[in-house]
């Protein structure tokens, strides 16, 4: 690597990182700010409250790594454009194009690294922060679930379950009623069962079981006793909380979408968060193309001028983001499009202007 290359990543890396810290600095102060008042009426201790922003930091992180790396390239830039730096290297025969590929392969690796890190550290913290909040800043004991009342389970191999009691401590269900539904959303079976057991798989006591055939003929059928091997719920499934997708990897955002699509249930919401998830890291490497050639043509006050672009063109960005995924959860955008829009709409933005950026 030649030494104007060690250069300019050198001070990107440093500003990077300093408008990052102090960005999630700025955003931590104004969240304690906005919270205060809540964490004295809970009379949470300082150190609760330190915790509790530590395991927000990664989130604020994730949030602010694109405004970051932006902000760097305007400062790079432009104090090189300040000290003449820059027009020292065109006439030593340097192309600028050398420094622009350099600064968005950096951003490619910061968008997979933003993703690594979002898909591991990011949700692994927002679970230990929503479970921080409960015991140490609400002072609720968290206390282990063993029996459910009225709820549906959607199961495996399209099973869907209407549950009235759920006792896990004797492994035993009241009151069941199953549909097992085609691929086309048709009811293919419907058993009602008076009380089901668990003994290494389910037994339903008192069970009527009705076969609806293409026609919608049925035919009904009693049993004392049915055993229902095929049933690939176990106990434990119906205890488990589901998580919010903010607390789940993407693999766990693709089982949970596949399985609910499966039992014909409306995952929208859930199909839009997982694009999202390879989507925003992206947002890095479109916000160089867009910052890269316009850094390099600011003269006079170009630093200032480079970070009021760059908060105004955050602003934009995520205003533009937020609206696409709620017309997305609405269902009056394709949630693929939804989630992949901002960065189509922004990446021809930049390809424009770095094609049309002065060498």
């Amino acid at each position: 690597m030649s030494i104007i290359n060690r250069y300019v990543l050198n001070h990107f890396a440093r500003y990077m990182a300093i408008c990052l810290g102090v960005s999630i600095f700025i955003y931590i102060v104004i969240n304690l700010f906005d919270n205060l008042g809540k964490f004295l009426a809970k009379n949470a201790s300082a150190l609760d409250i330190m915790i509790y922003y530590l395991y927000l930091a990664p989130s604020y992180a994730i949030l602010l790594i694109p405004v970051a790396s932006m902000v760097a390239v305007f400062l790079v830039f432009g104090i090189m454009t300040k000290n003449r730096e820059i027009l020292v290297l065109k006439t030593s025969g340097l192309s600028i194009n050398s420094l622009f590929y350099l600064l968005l392969i950096t951003g490619a690796v910061i968008a997979f690294g933003t993703f690594v890190f979002q898909e591991t550290v990011g949700v692994w913290a927002q679970a230990r922060l929503k479970e921080h909040e409960q015991t140490k800043i609400n002072r609720r004991p968290r206390r282990a679930q063993t029996w459910r009342r009225n709820f549906f389970y959607y199961g495996e191999n399209n099973w869907i379950y209407f549950i009235k009691k759920f006792d896990g401590r004797i492994n035993a269900m009241d009151n069941v009623v199953l549909w097992q539904i085609t691929a086309d959303n048709r009811i293919e079976q419907r058993i009602d069962a008076a009380r089901g057991k668990y003994d290494d798989f389910w037994l339903l006591e008192n069970a009527t079981v009705r076969h609806f055939d293409t026609l919608d003929h049925e035919t009904l059928t009693k049993y004392s006793l049915l055993e229902m091997p095929e049933l690939q719920e176990k106990p434990n499934d119906f205890l488990k909380k589901i998580k919010p997708a903010e607390e789940m990897n993407f693999v766990e955002i693709a089982a949970f979408v596949n399985k609910r699509q499966r039992a014909g249930q409306n995952v929208t919401k859930e199909e839009v968060e997982l694009n999202y998830r390879f989507s925003y890291p992206l947002i890095t490497v479109i916000l160089l193309l867009i910052t890269l050639p316009v850094s390099v043509v600011l003269r006079r006050g170009g630093i200032a001028i480079g970070l009021g672009i760059s908060i105004g063109l955050a602003f934009l960005y995520w205003g533009v983001i937020q609206s696409s995924r709620a017309y997305g959860v609405a269902g009056m955008l394709n949630p693929v499009l939804a989630a992949w829009l901002p960065n189509i709409i922004f990446g021809i933005f930049g390809v424009i202007l770095i094609l049309k950026a002065p060498r």
